[in-house]
């Protein structure tokens, strides 16, 4: 039914000896406006709580907005090889190869495995707060935290080497062994300078942690009733956005816009504080620095990796009365992000009202093979040991670890 109300879209069931293994869903909203995307996936799983639990991997990335573009559903035994293989066989087959993919995940070792058989020529990345989990589990405990995340963030999101190199001597003046921990892992899986295909913004997996988060009550459902929640909110999204853009009056989109106005604010302060960006002084040098605009590349790195006009940039552009919004990339204007939601994700209809085929009728489907465990099933995430949670915040006193109830402190 859903190929029949949304032609175009991919639905794939896989059985071994009649008995439910995976099942693969990729909307053809998802897969027109897939085009007019930033060549960067996020890829996660995710438990699920109904009878005969399973996995649900979700792949999906973000518009020039911001906000989250699902792009594939798949429901699975467990994280292993094999699942993993098929998830990413059936992405490569709907939504094909493209140069400079890049695929962020966090460090499962089945997603590597996946990710080096089904897509080669593709970069992978991993998350920089899993990562940064994991170096506070093996050298937090002798070592100054802050100190340790300011670092760490700084040596992943630097734009170039030389600022890389800075914070990685600061990690080493906290641990001298972090940065041999960092480079066995492979400096070019988590620090965007050295990444081989331009993974952007997207230093964490945050947008499918978000993702998980909005279907966390839908995990509970067998897996259709999951299928169609999951096609309903992606129909939301993708109207809810499309609006959005219909709405904006802005060359760029909202956030773009902002982005490049806290820039422009930045090169302000700059100008102010040195004469170098003055027009009498970059008058001789004038034709280099056009030649670098038209090349969109800036020493600091954030033109080429951000592609949208750095703070230097900026100041340049001011002196030399030019429009920077020519310098902007197309994946952040209005019209791409009307085109990239220009695809519907229609309703399925009332279940009486379905026309199925007798061919697809005689279909059975056992359920999967597996011991359904004893005892209650778990509802919450267990936390990780480096995952802290903060207690409540008493609203009498303004103190943490109770509530008004049984506050016996002085009000503040």
């Amino acid at each position: 039914m859903l190929l029949q109300t949304n032609p175009g879209s991919i639905v794939d069931i896989q059985t071994t000896d009649g008995k439910f293994e995976y099942v693969f869903m990729a909307l053809d909203a998802s897969i027109k406006g897939w085009k007019y995307c930033r060549p960067v996936i996020v890829v996660d799983a995710t438990f699920l709580k109904s009878t005969y639990r399973g996995m649900l991997l979700t792949a999906s990335t973000q518009d020039g907005n911001g906000k989250i573009f699902p792009l594939a559903f798949a429901v699975v035994d467990s994280e292993n090889h094999a699942s993993w293989e098929y998830f990413f066989a059936k992405l490569l087959e709907t939504f094909g190869r493209r140069a400079g993919l890049c695929i962020v995940s966090d460090r499962h070792d089945s997603i590597s495995e996946a990710v080096k058989n089904i897509f080669p020529e593709a970069s992978h990345g991993i998350c920089a707060y899993h990562l940064l989990n994991n170096v506070k589990l093996k050298f937090g405990k002798k070592t100054n935290a802050k100190a340790l995340r300011e670092c760490f963030y700084g040596a992943a999101k630097s734009y170039s080497v030389q600022s890389f190199d800075y914070f990685m001597g600061q990690l080493d003046a906290i641990n001298v062994a972090i940065r041999p921990y960092l480079e066995k892992i492979g400096v070019k899986k988590w620090a965007r300078s050295h990444c081989k295909d331009n993974r952007f913004s997207t230093m964490t997996s945050n947008i499918a942690e978000s993702m998980n988060a909005a279907i966390k009550a839908a995990r509970e459902l067998p897996v259709a009733t999951l299928l169609e929640y999951l096609r309903f909110l992606t129909q939301k999204w993708t109207y809810t956005n499309r609006n959005a853009a219909i709405c904006t009056m802005t060359k760029l989109t909202s956030k773009a816009e902002n982005d490049l106005r806290d820039n422009y604010a930045i090169s302000l302060r700059m100008k102010a504080s040195t004469s170098v960006t003055n027009v009498h002084d970059v008058q001789d040098g004038e034709k280099t620095f056009i030649v670098k605009l038209r090349e969109k590349n800036c020493t600091c790195g954030r033109f080429q990796i951000d592609e949208m006009p750095c703070p230097h940039t900026l100041a340049i552009l001011s002196s030399l009365h030019l429009d920077p919004y020519q310098y902007c990339s197309k994946f952040f204007t209005k019209e791409n992000l009307l085109v990239m939601y220009d695809g519907v994700v229609y309703p399925m209809p009332s279940q009486n009202n379905w026309d199925i085929p007798t061919e697809i009728e005689r279909i059975e489907i056992l359920p999967p093979i597996g011991k359904i465990p004893a005892g209650r099933p778990k509802k919450r995430r267990i936390n990780g040991p480096a995952e802290t949670i903060n207690p409540s915040k008493c609203g009498r006193c303004d103190q943490r670890g109770h509530n008004r109830k049984t506050c016996r402190n002085l009000p503040k």
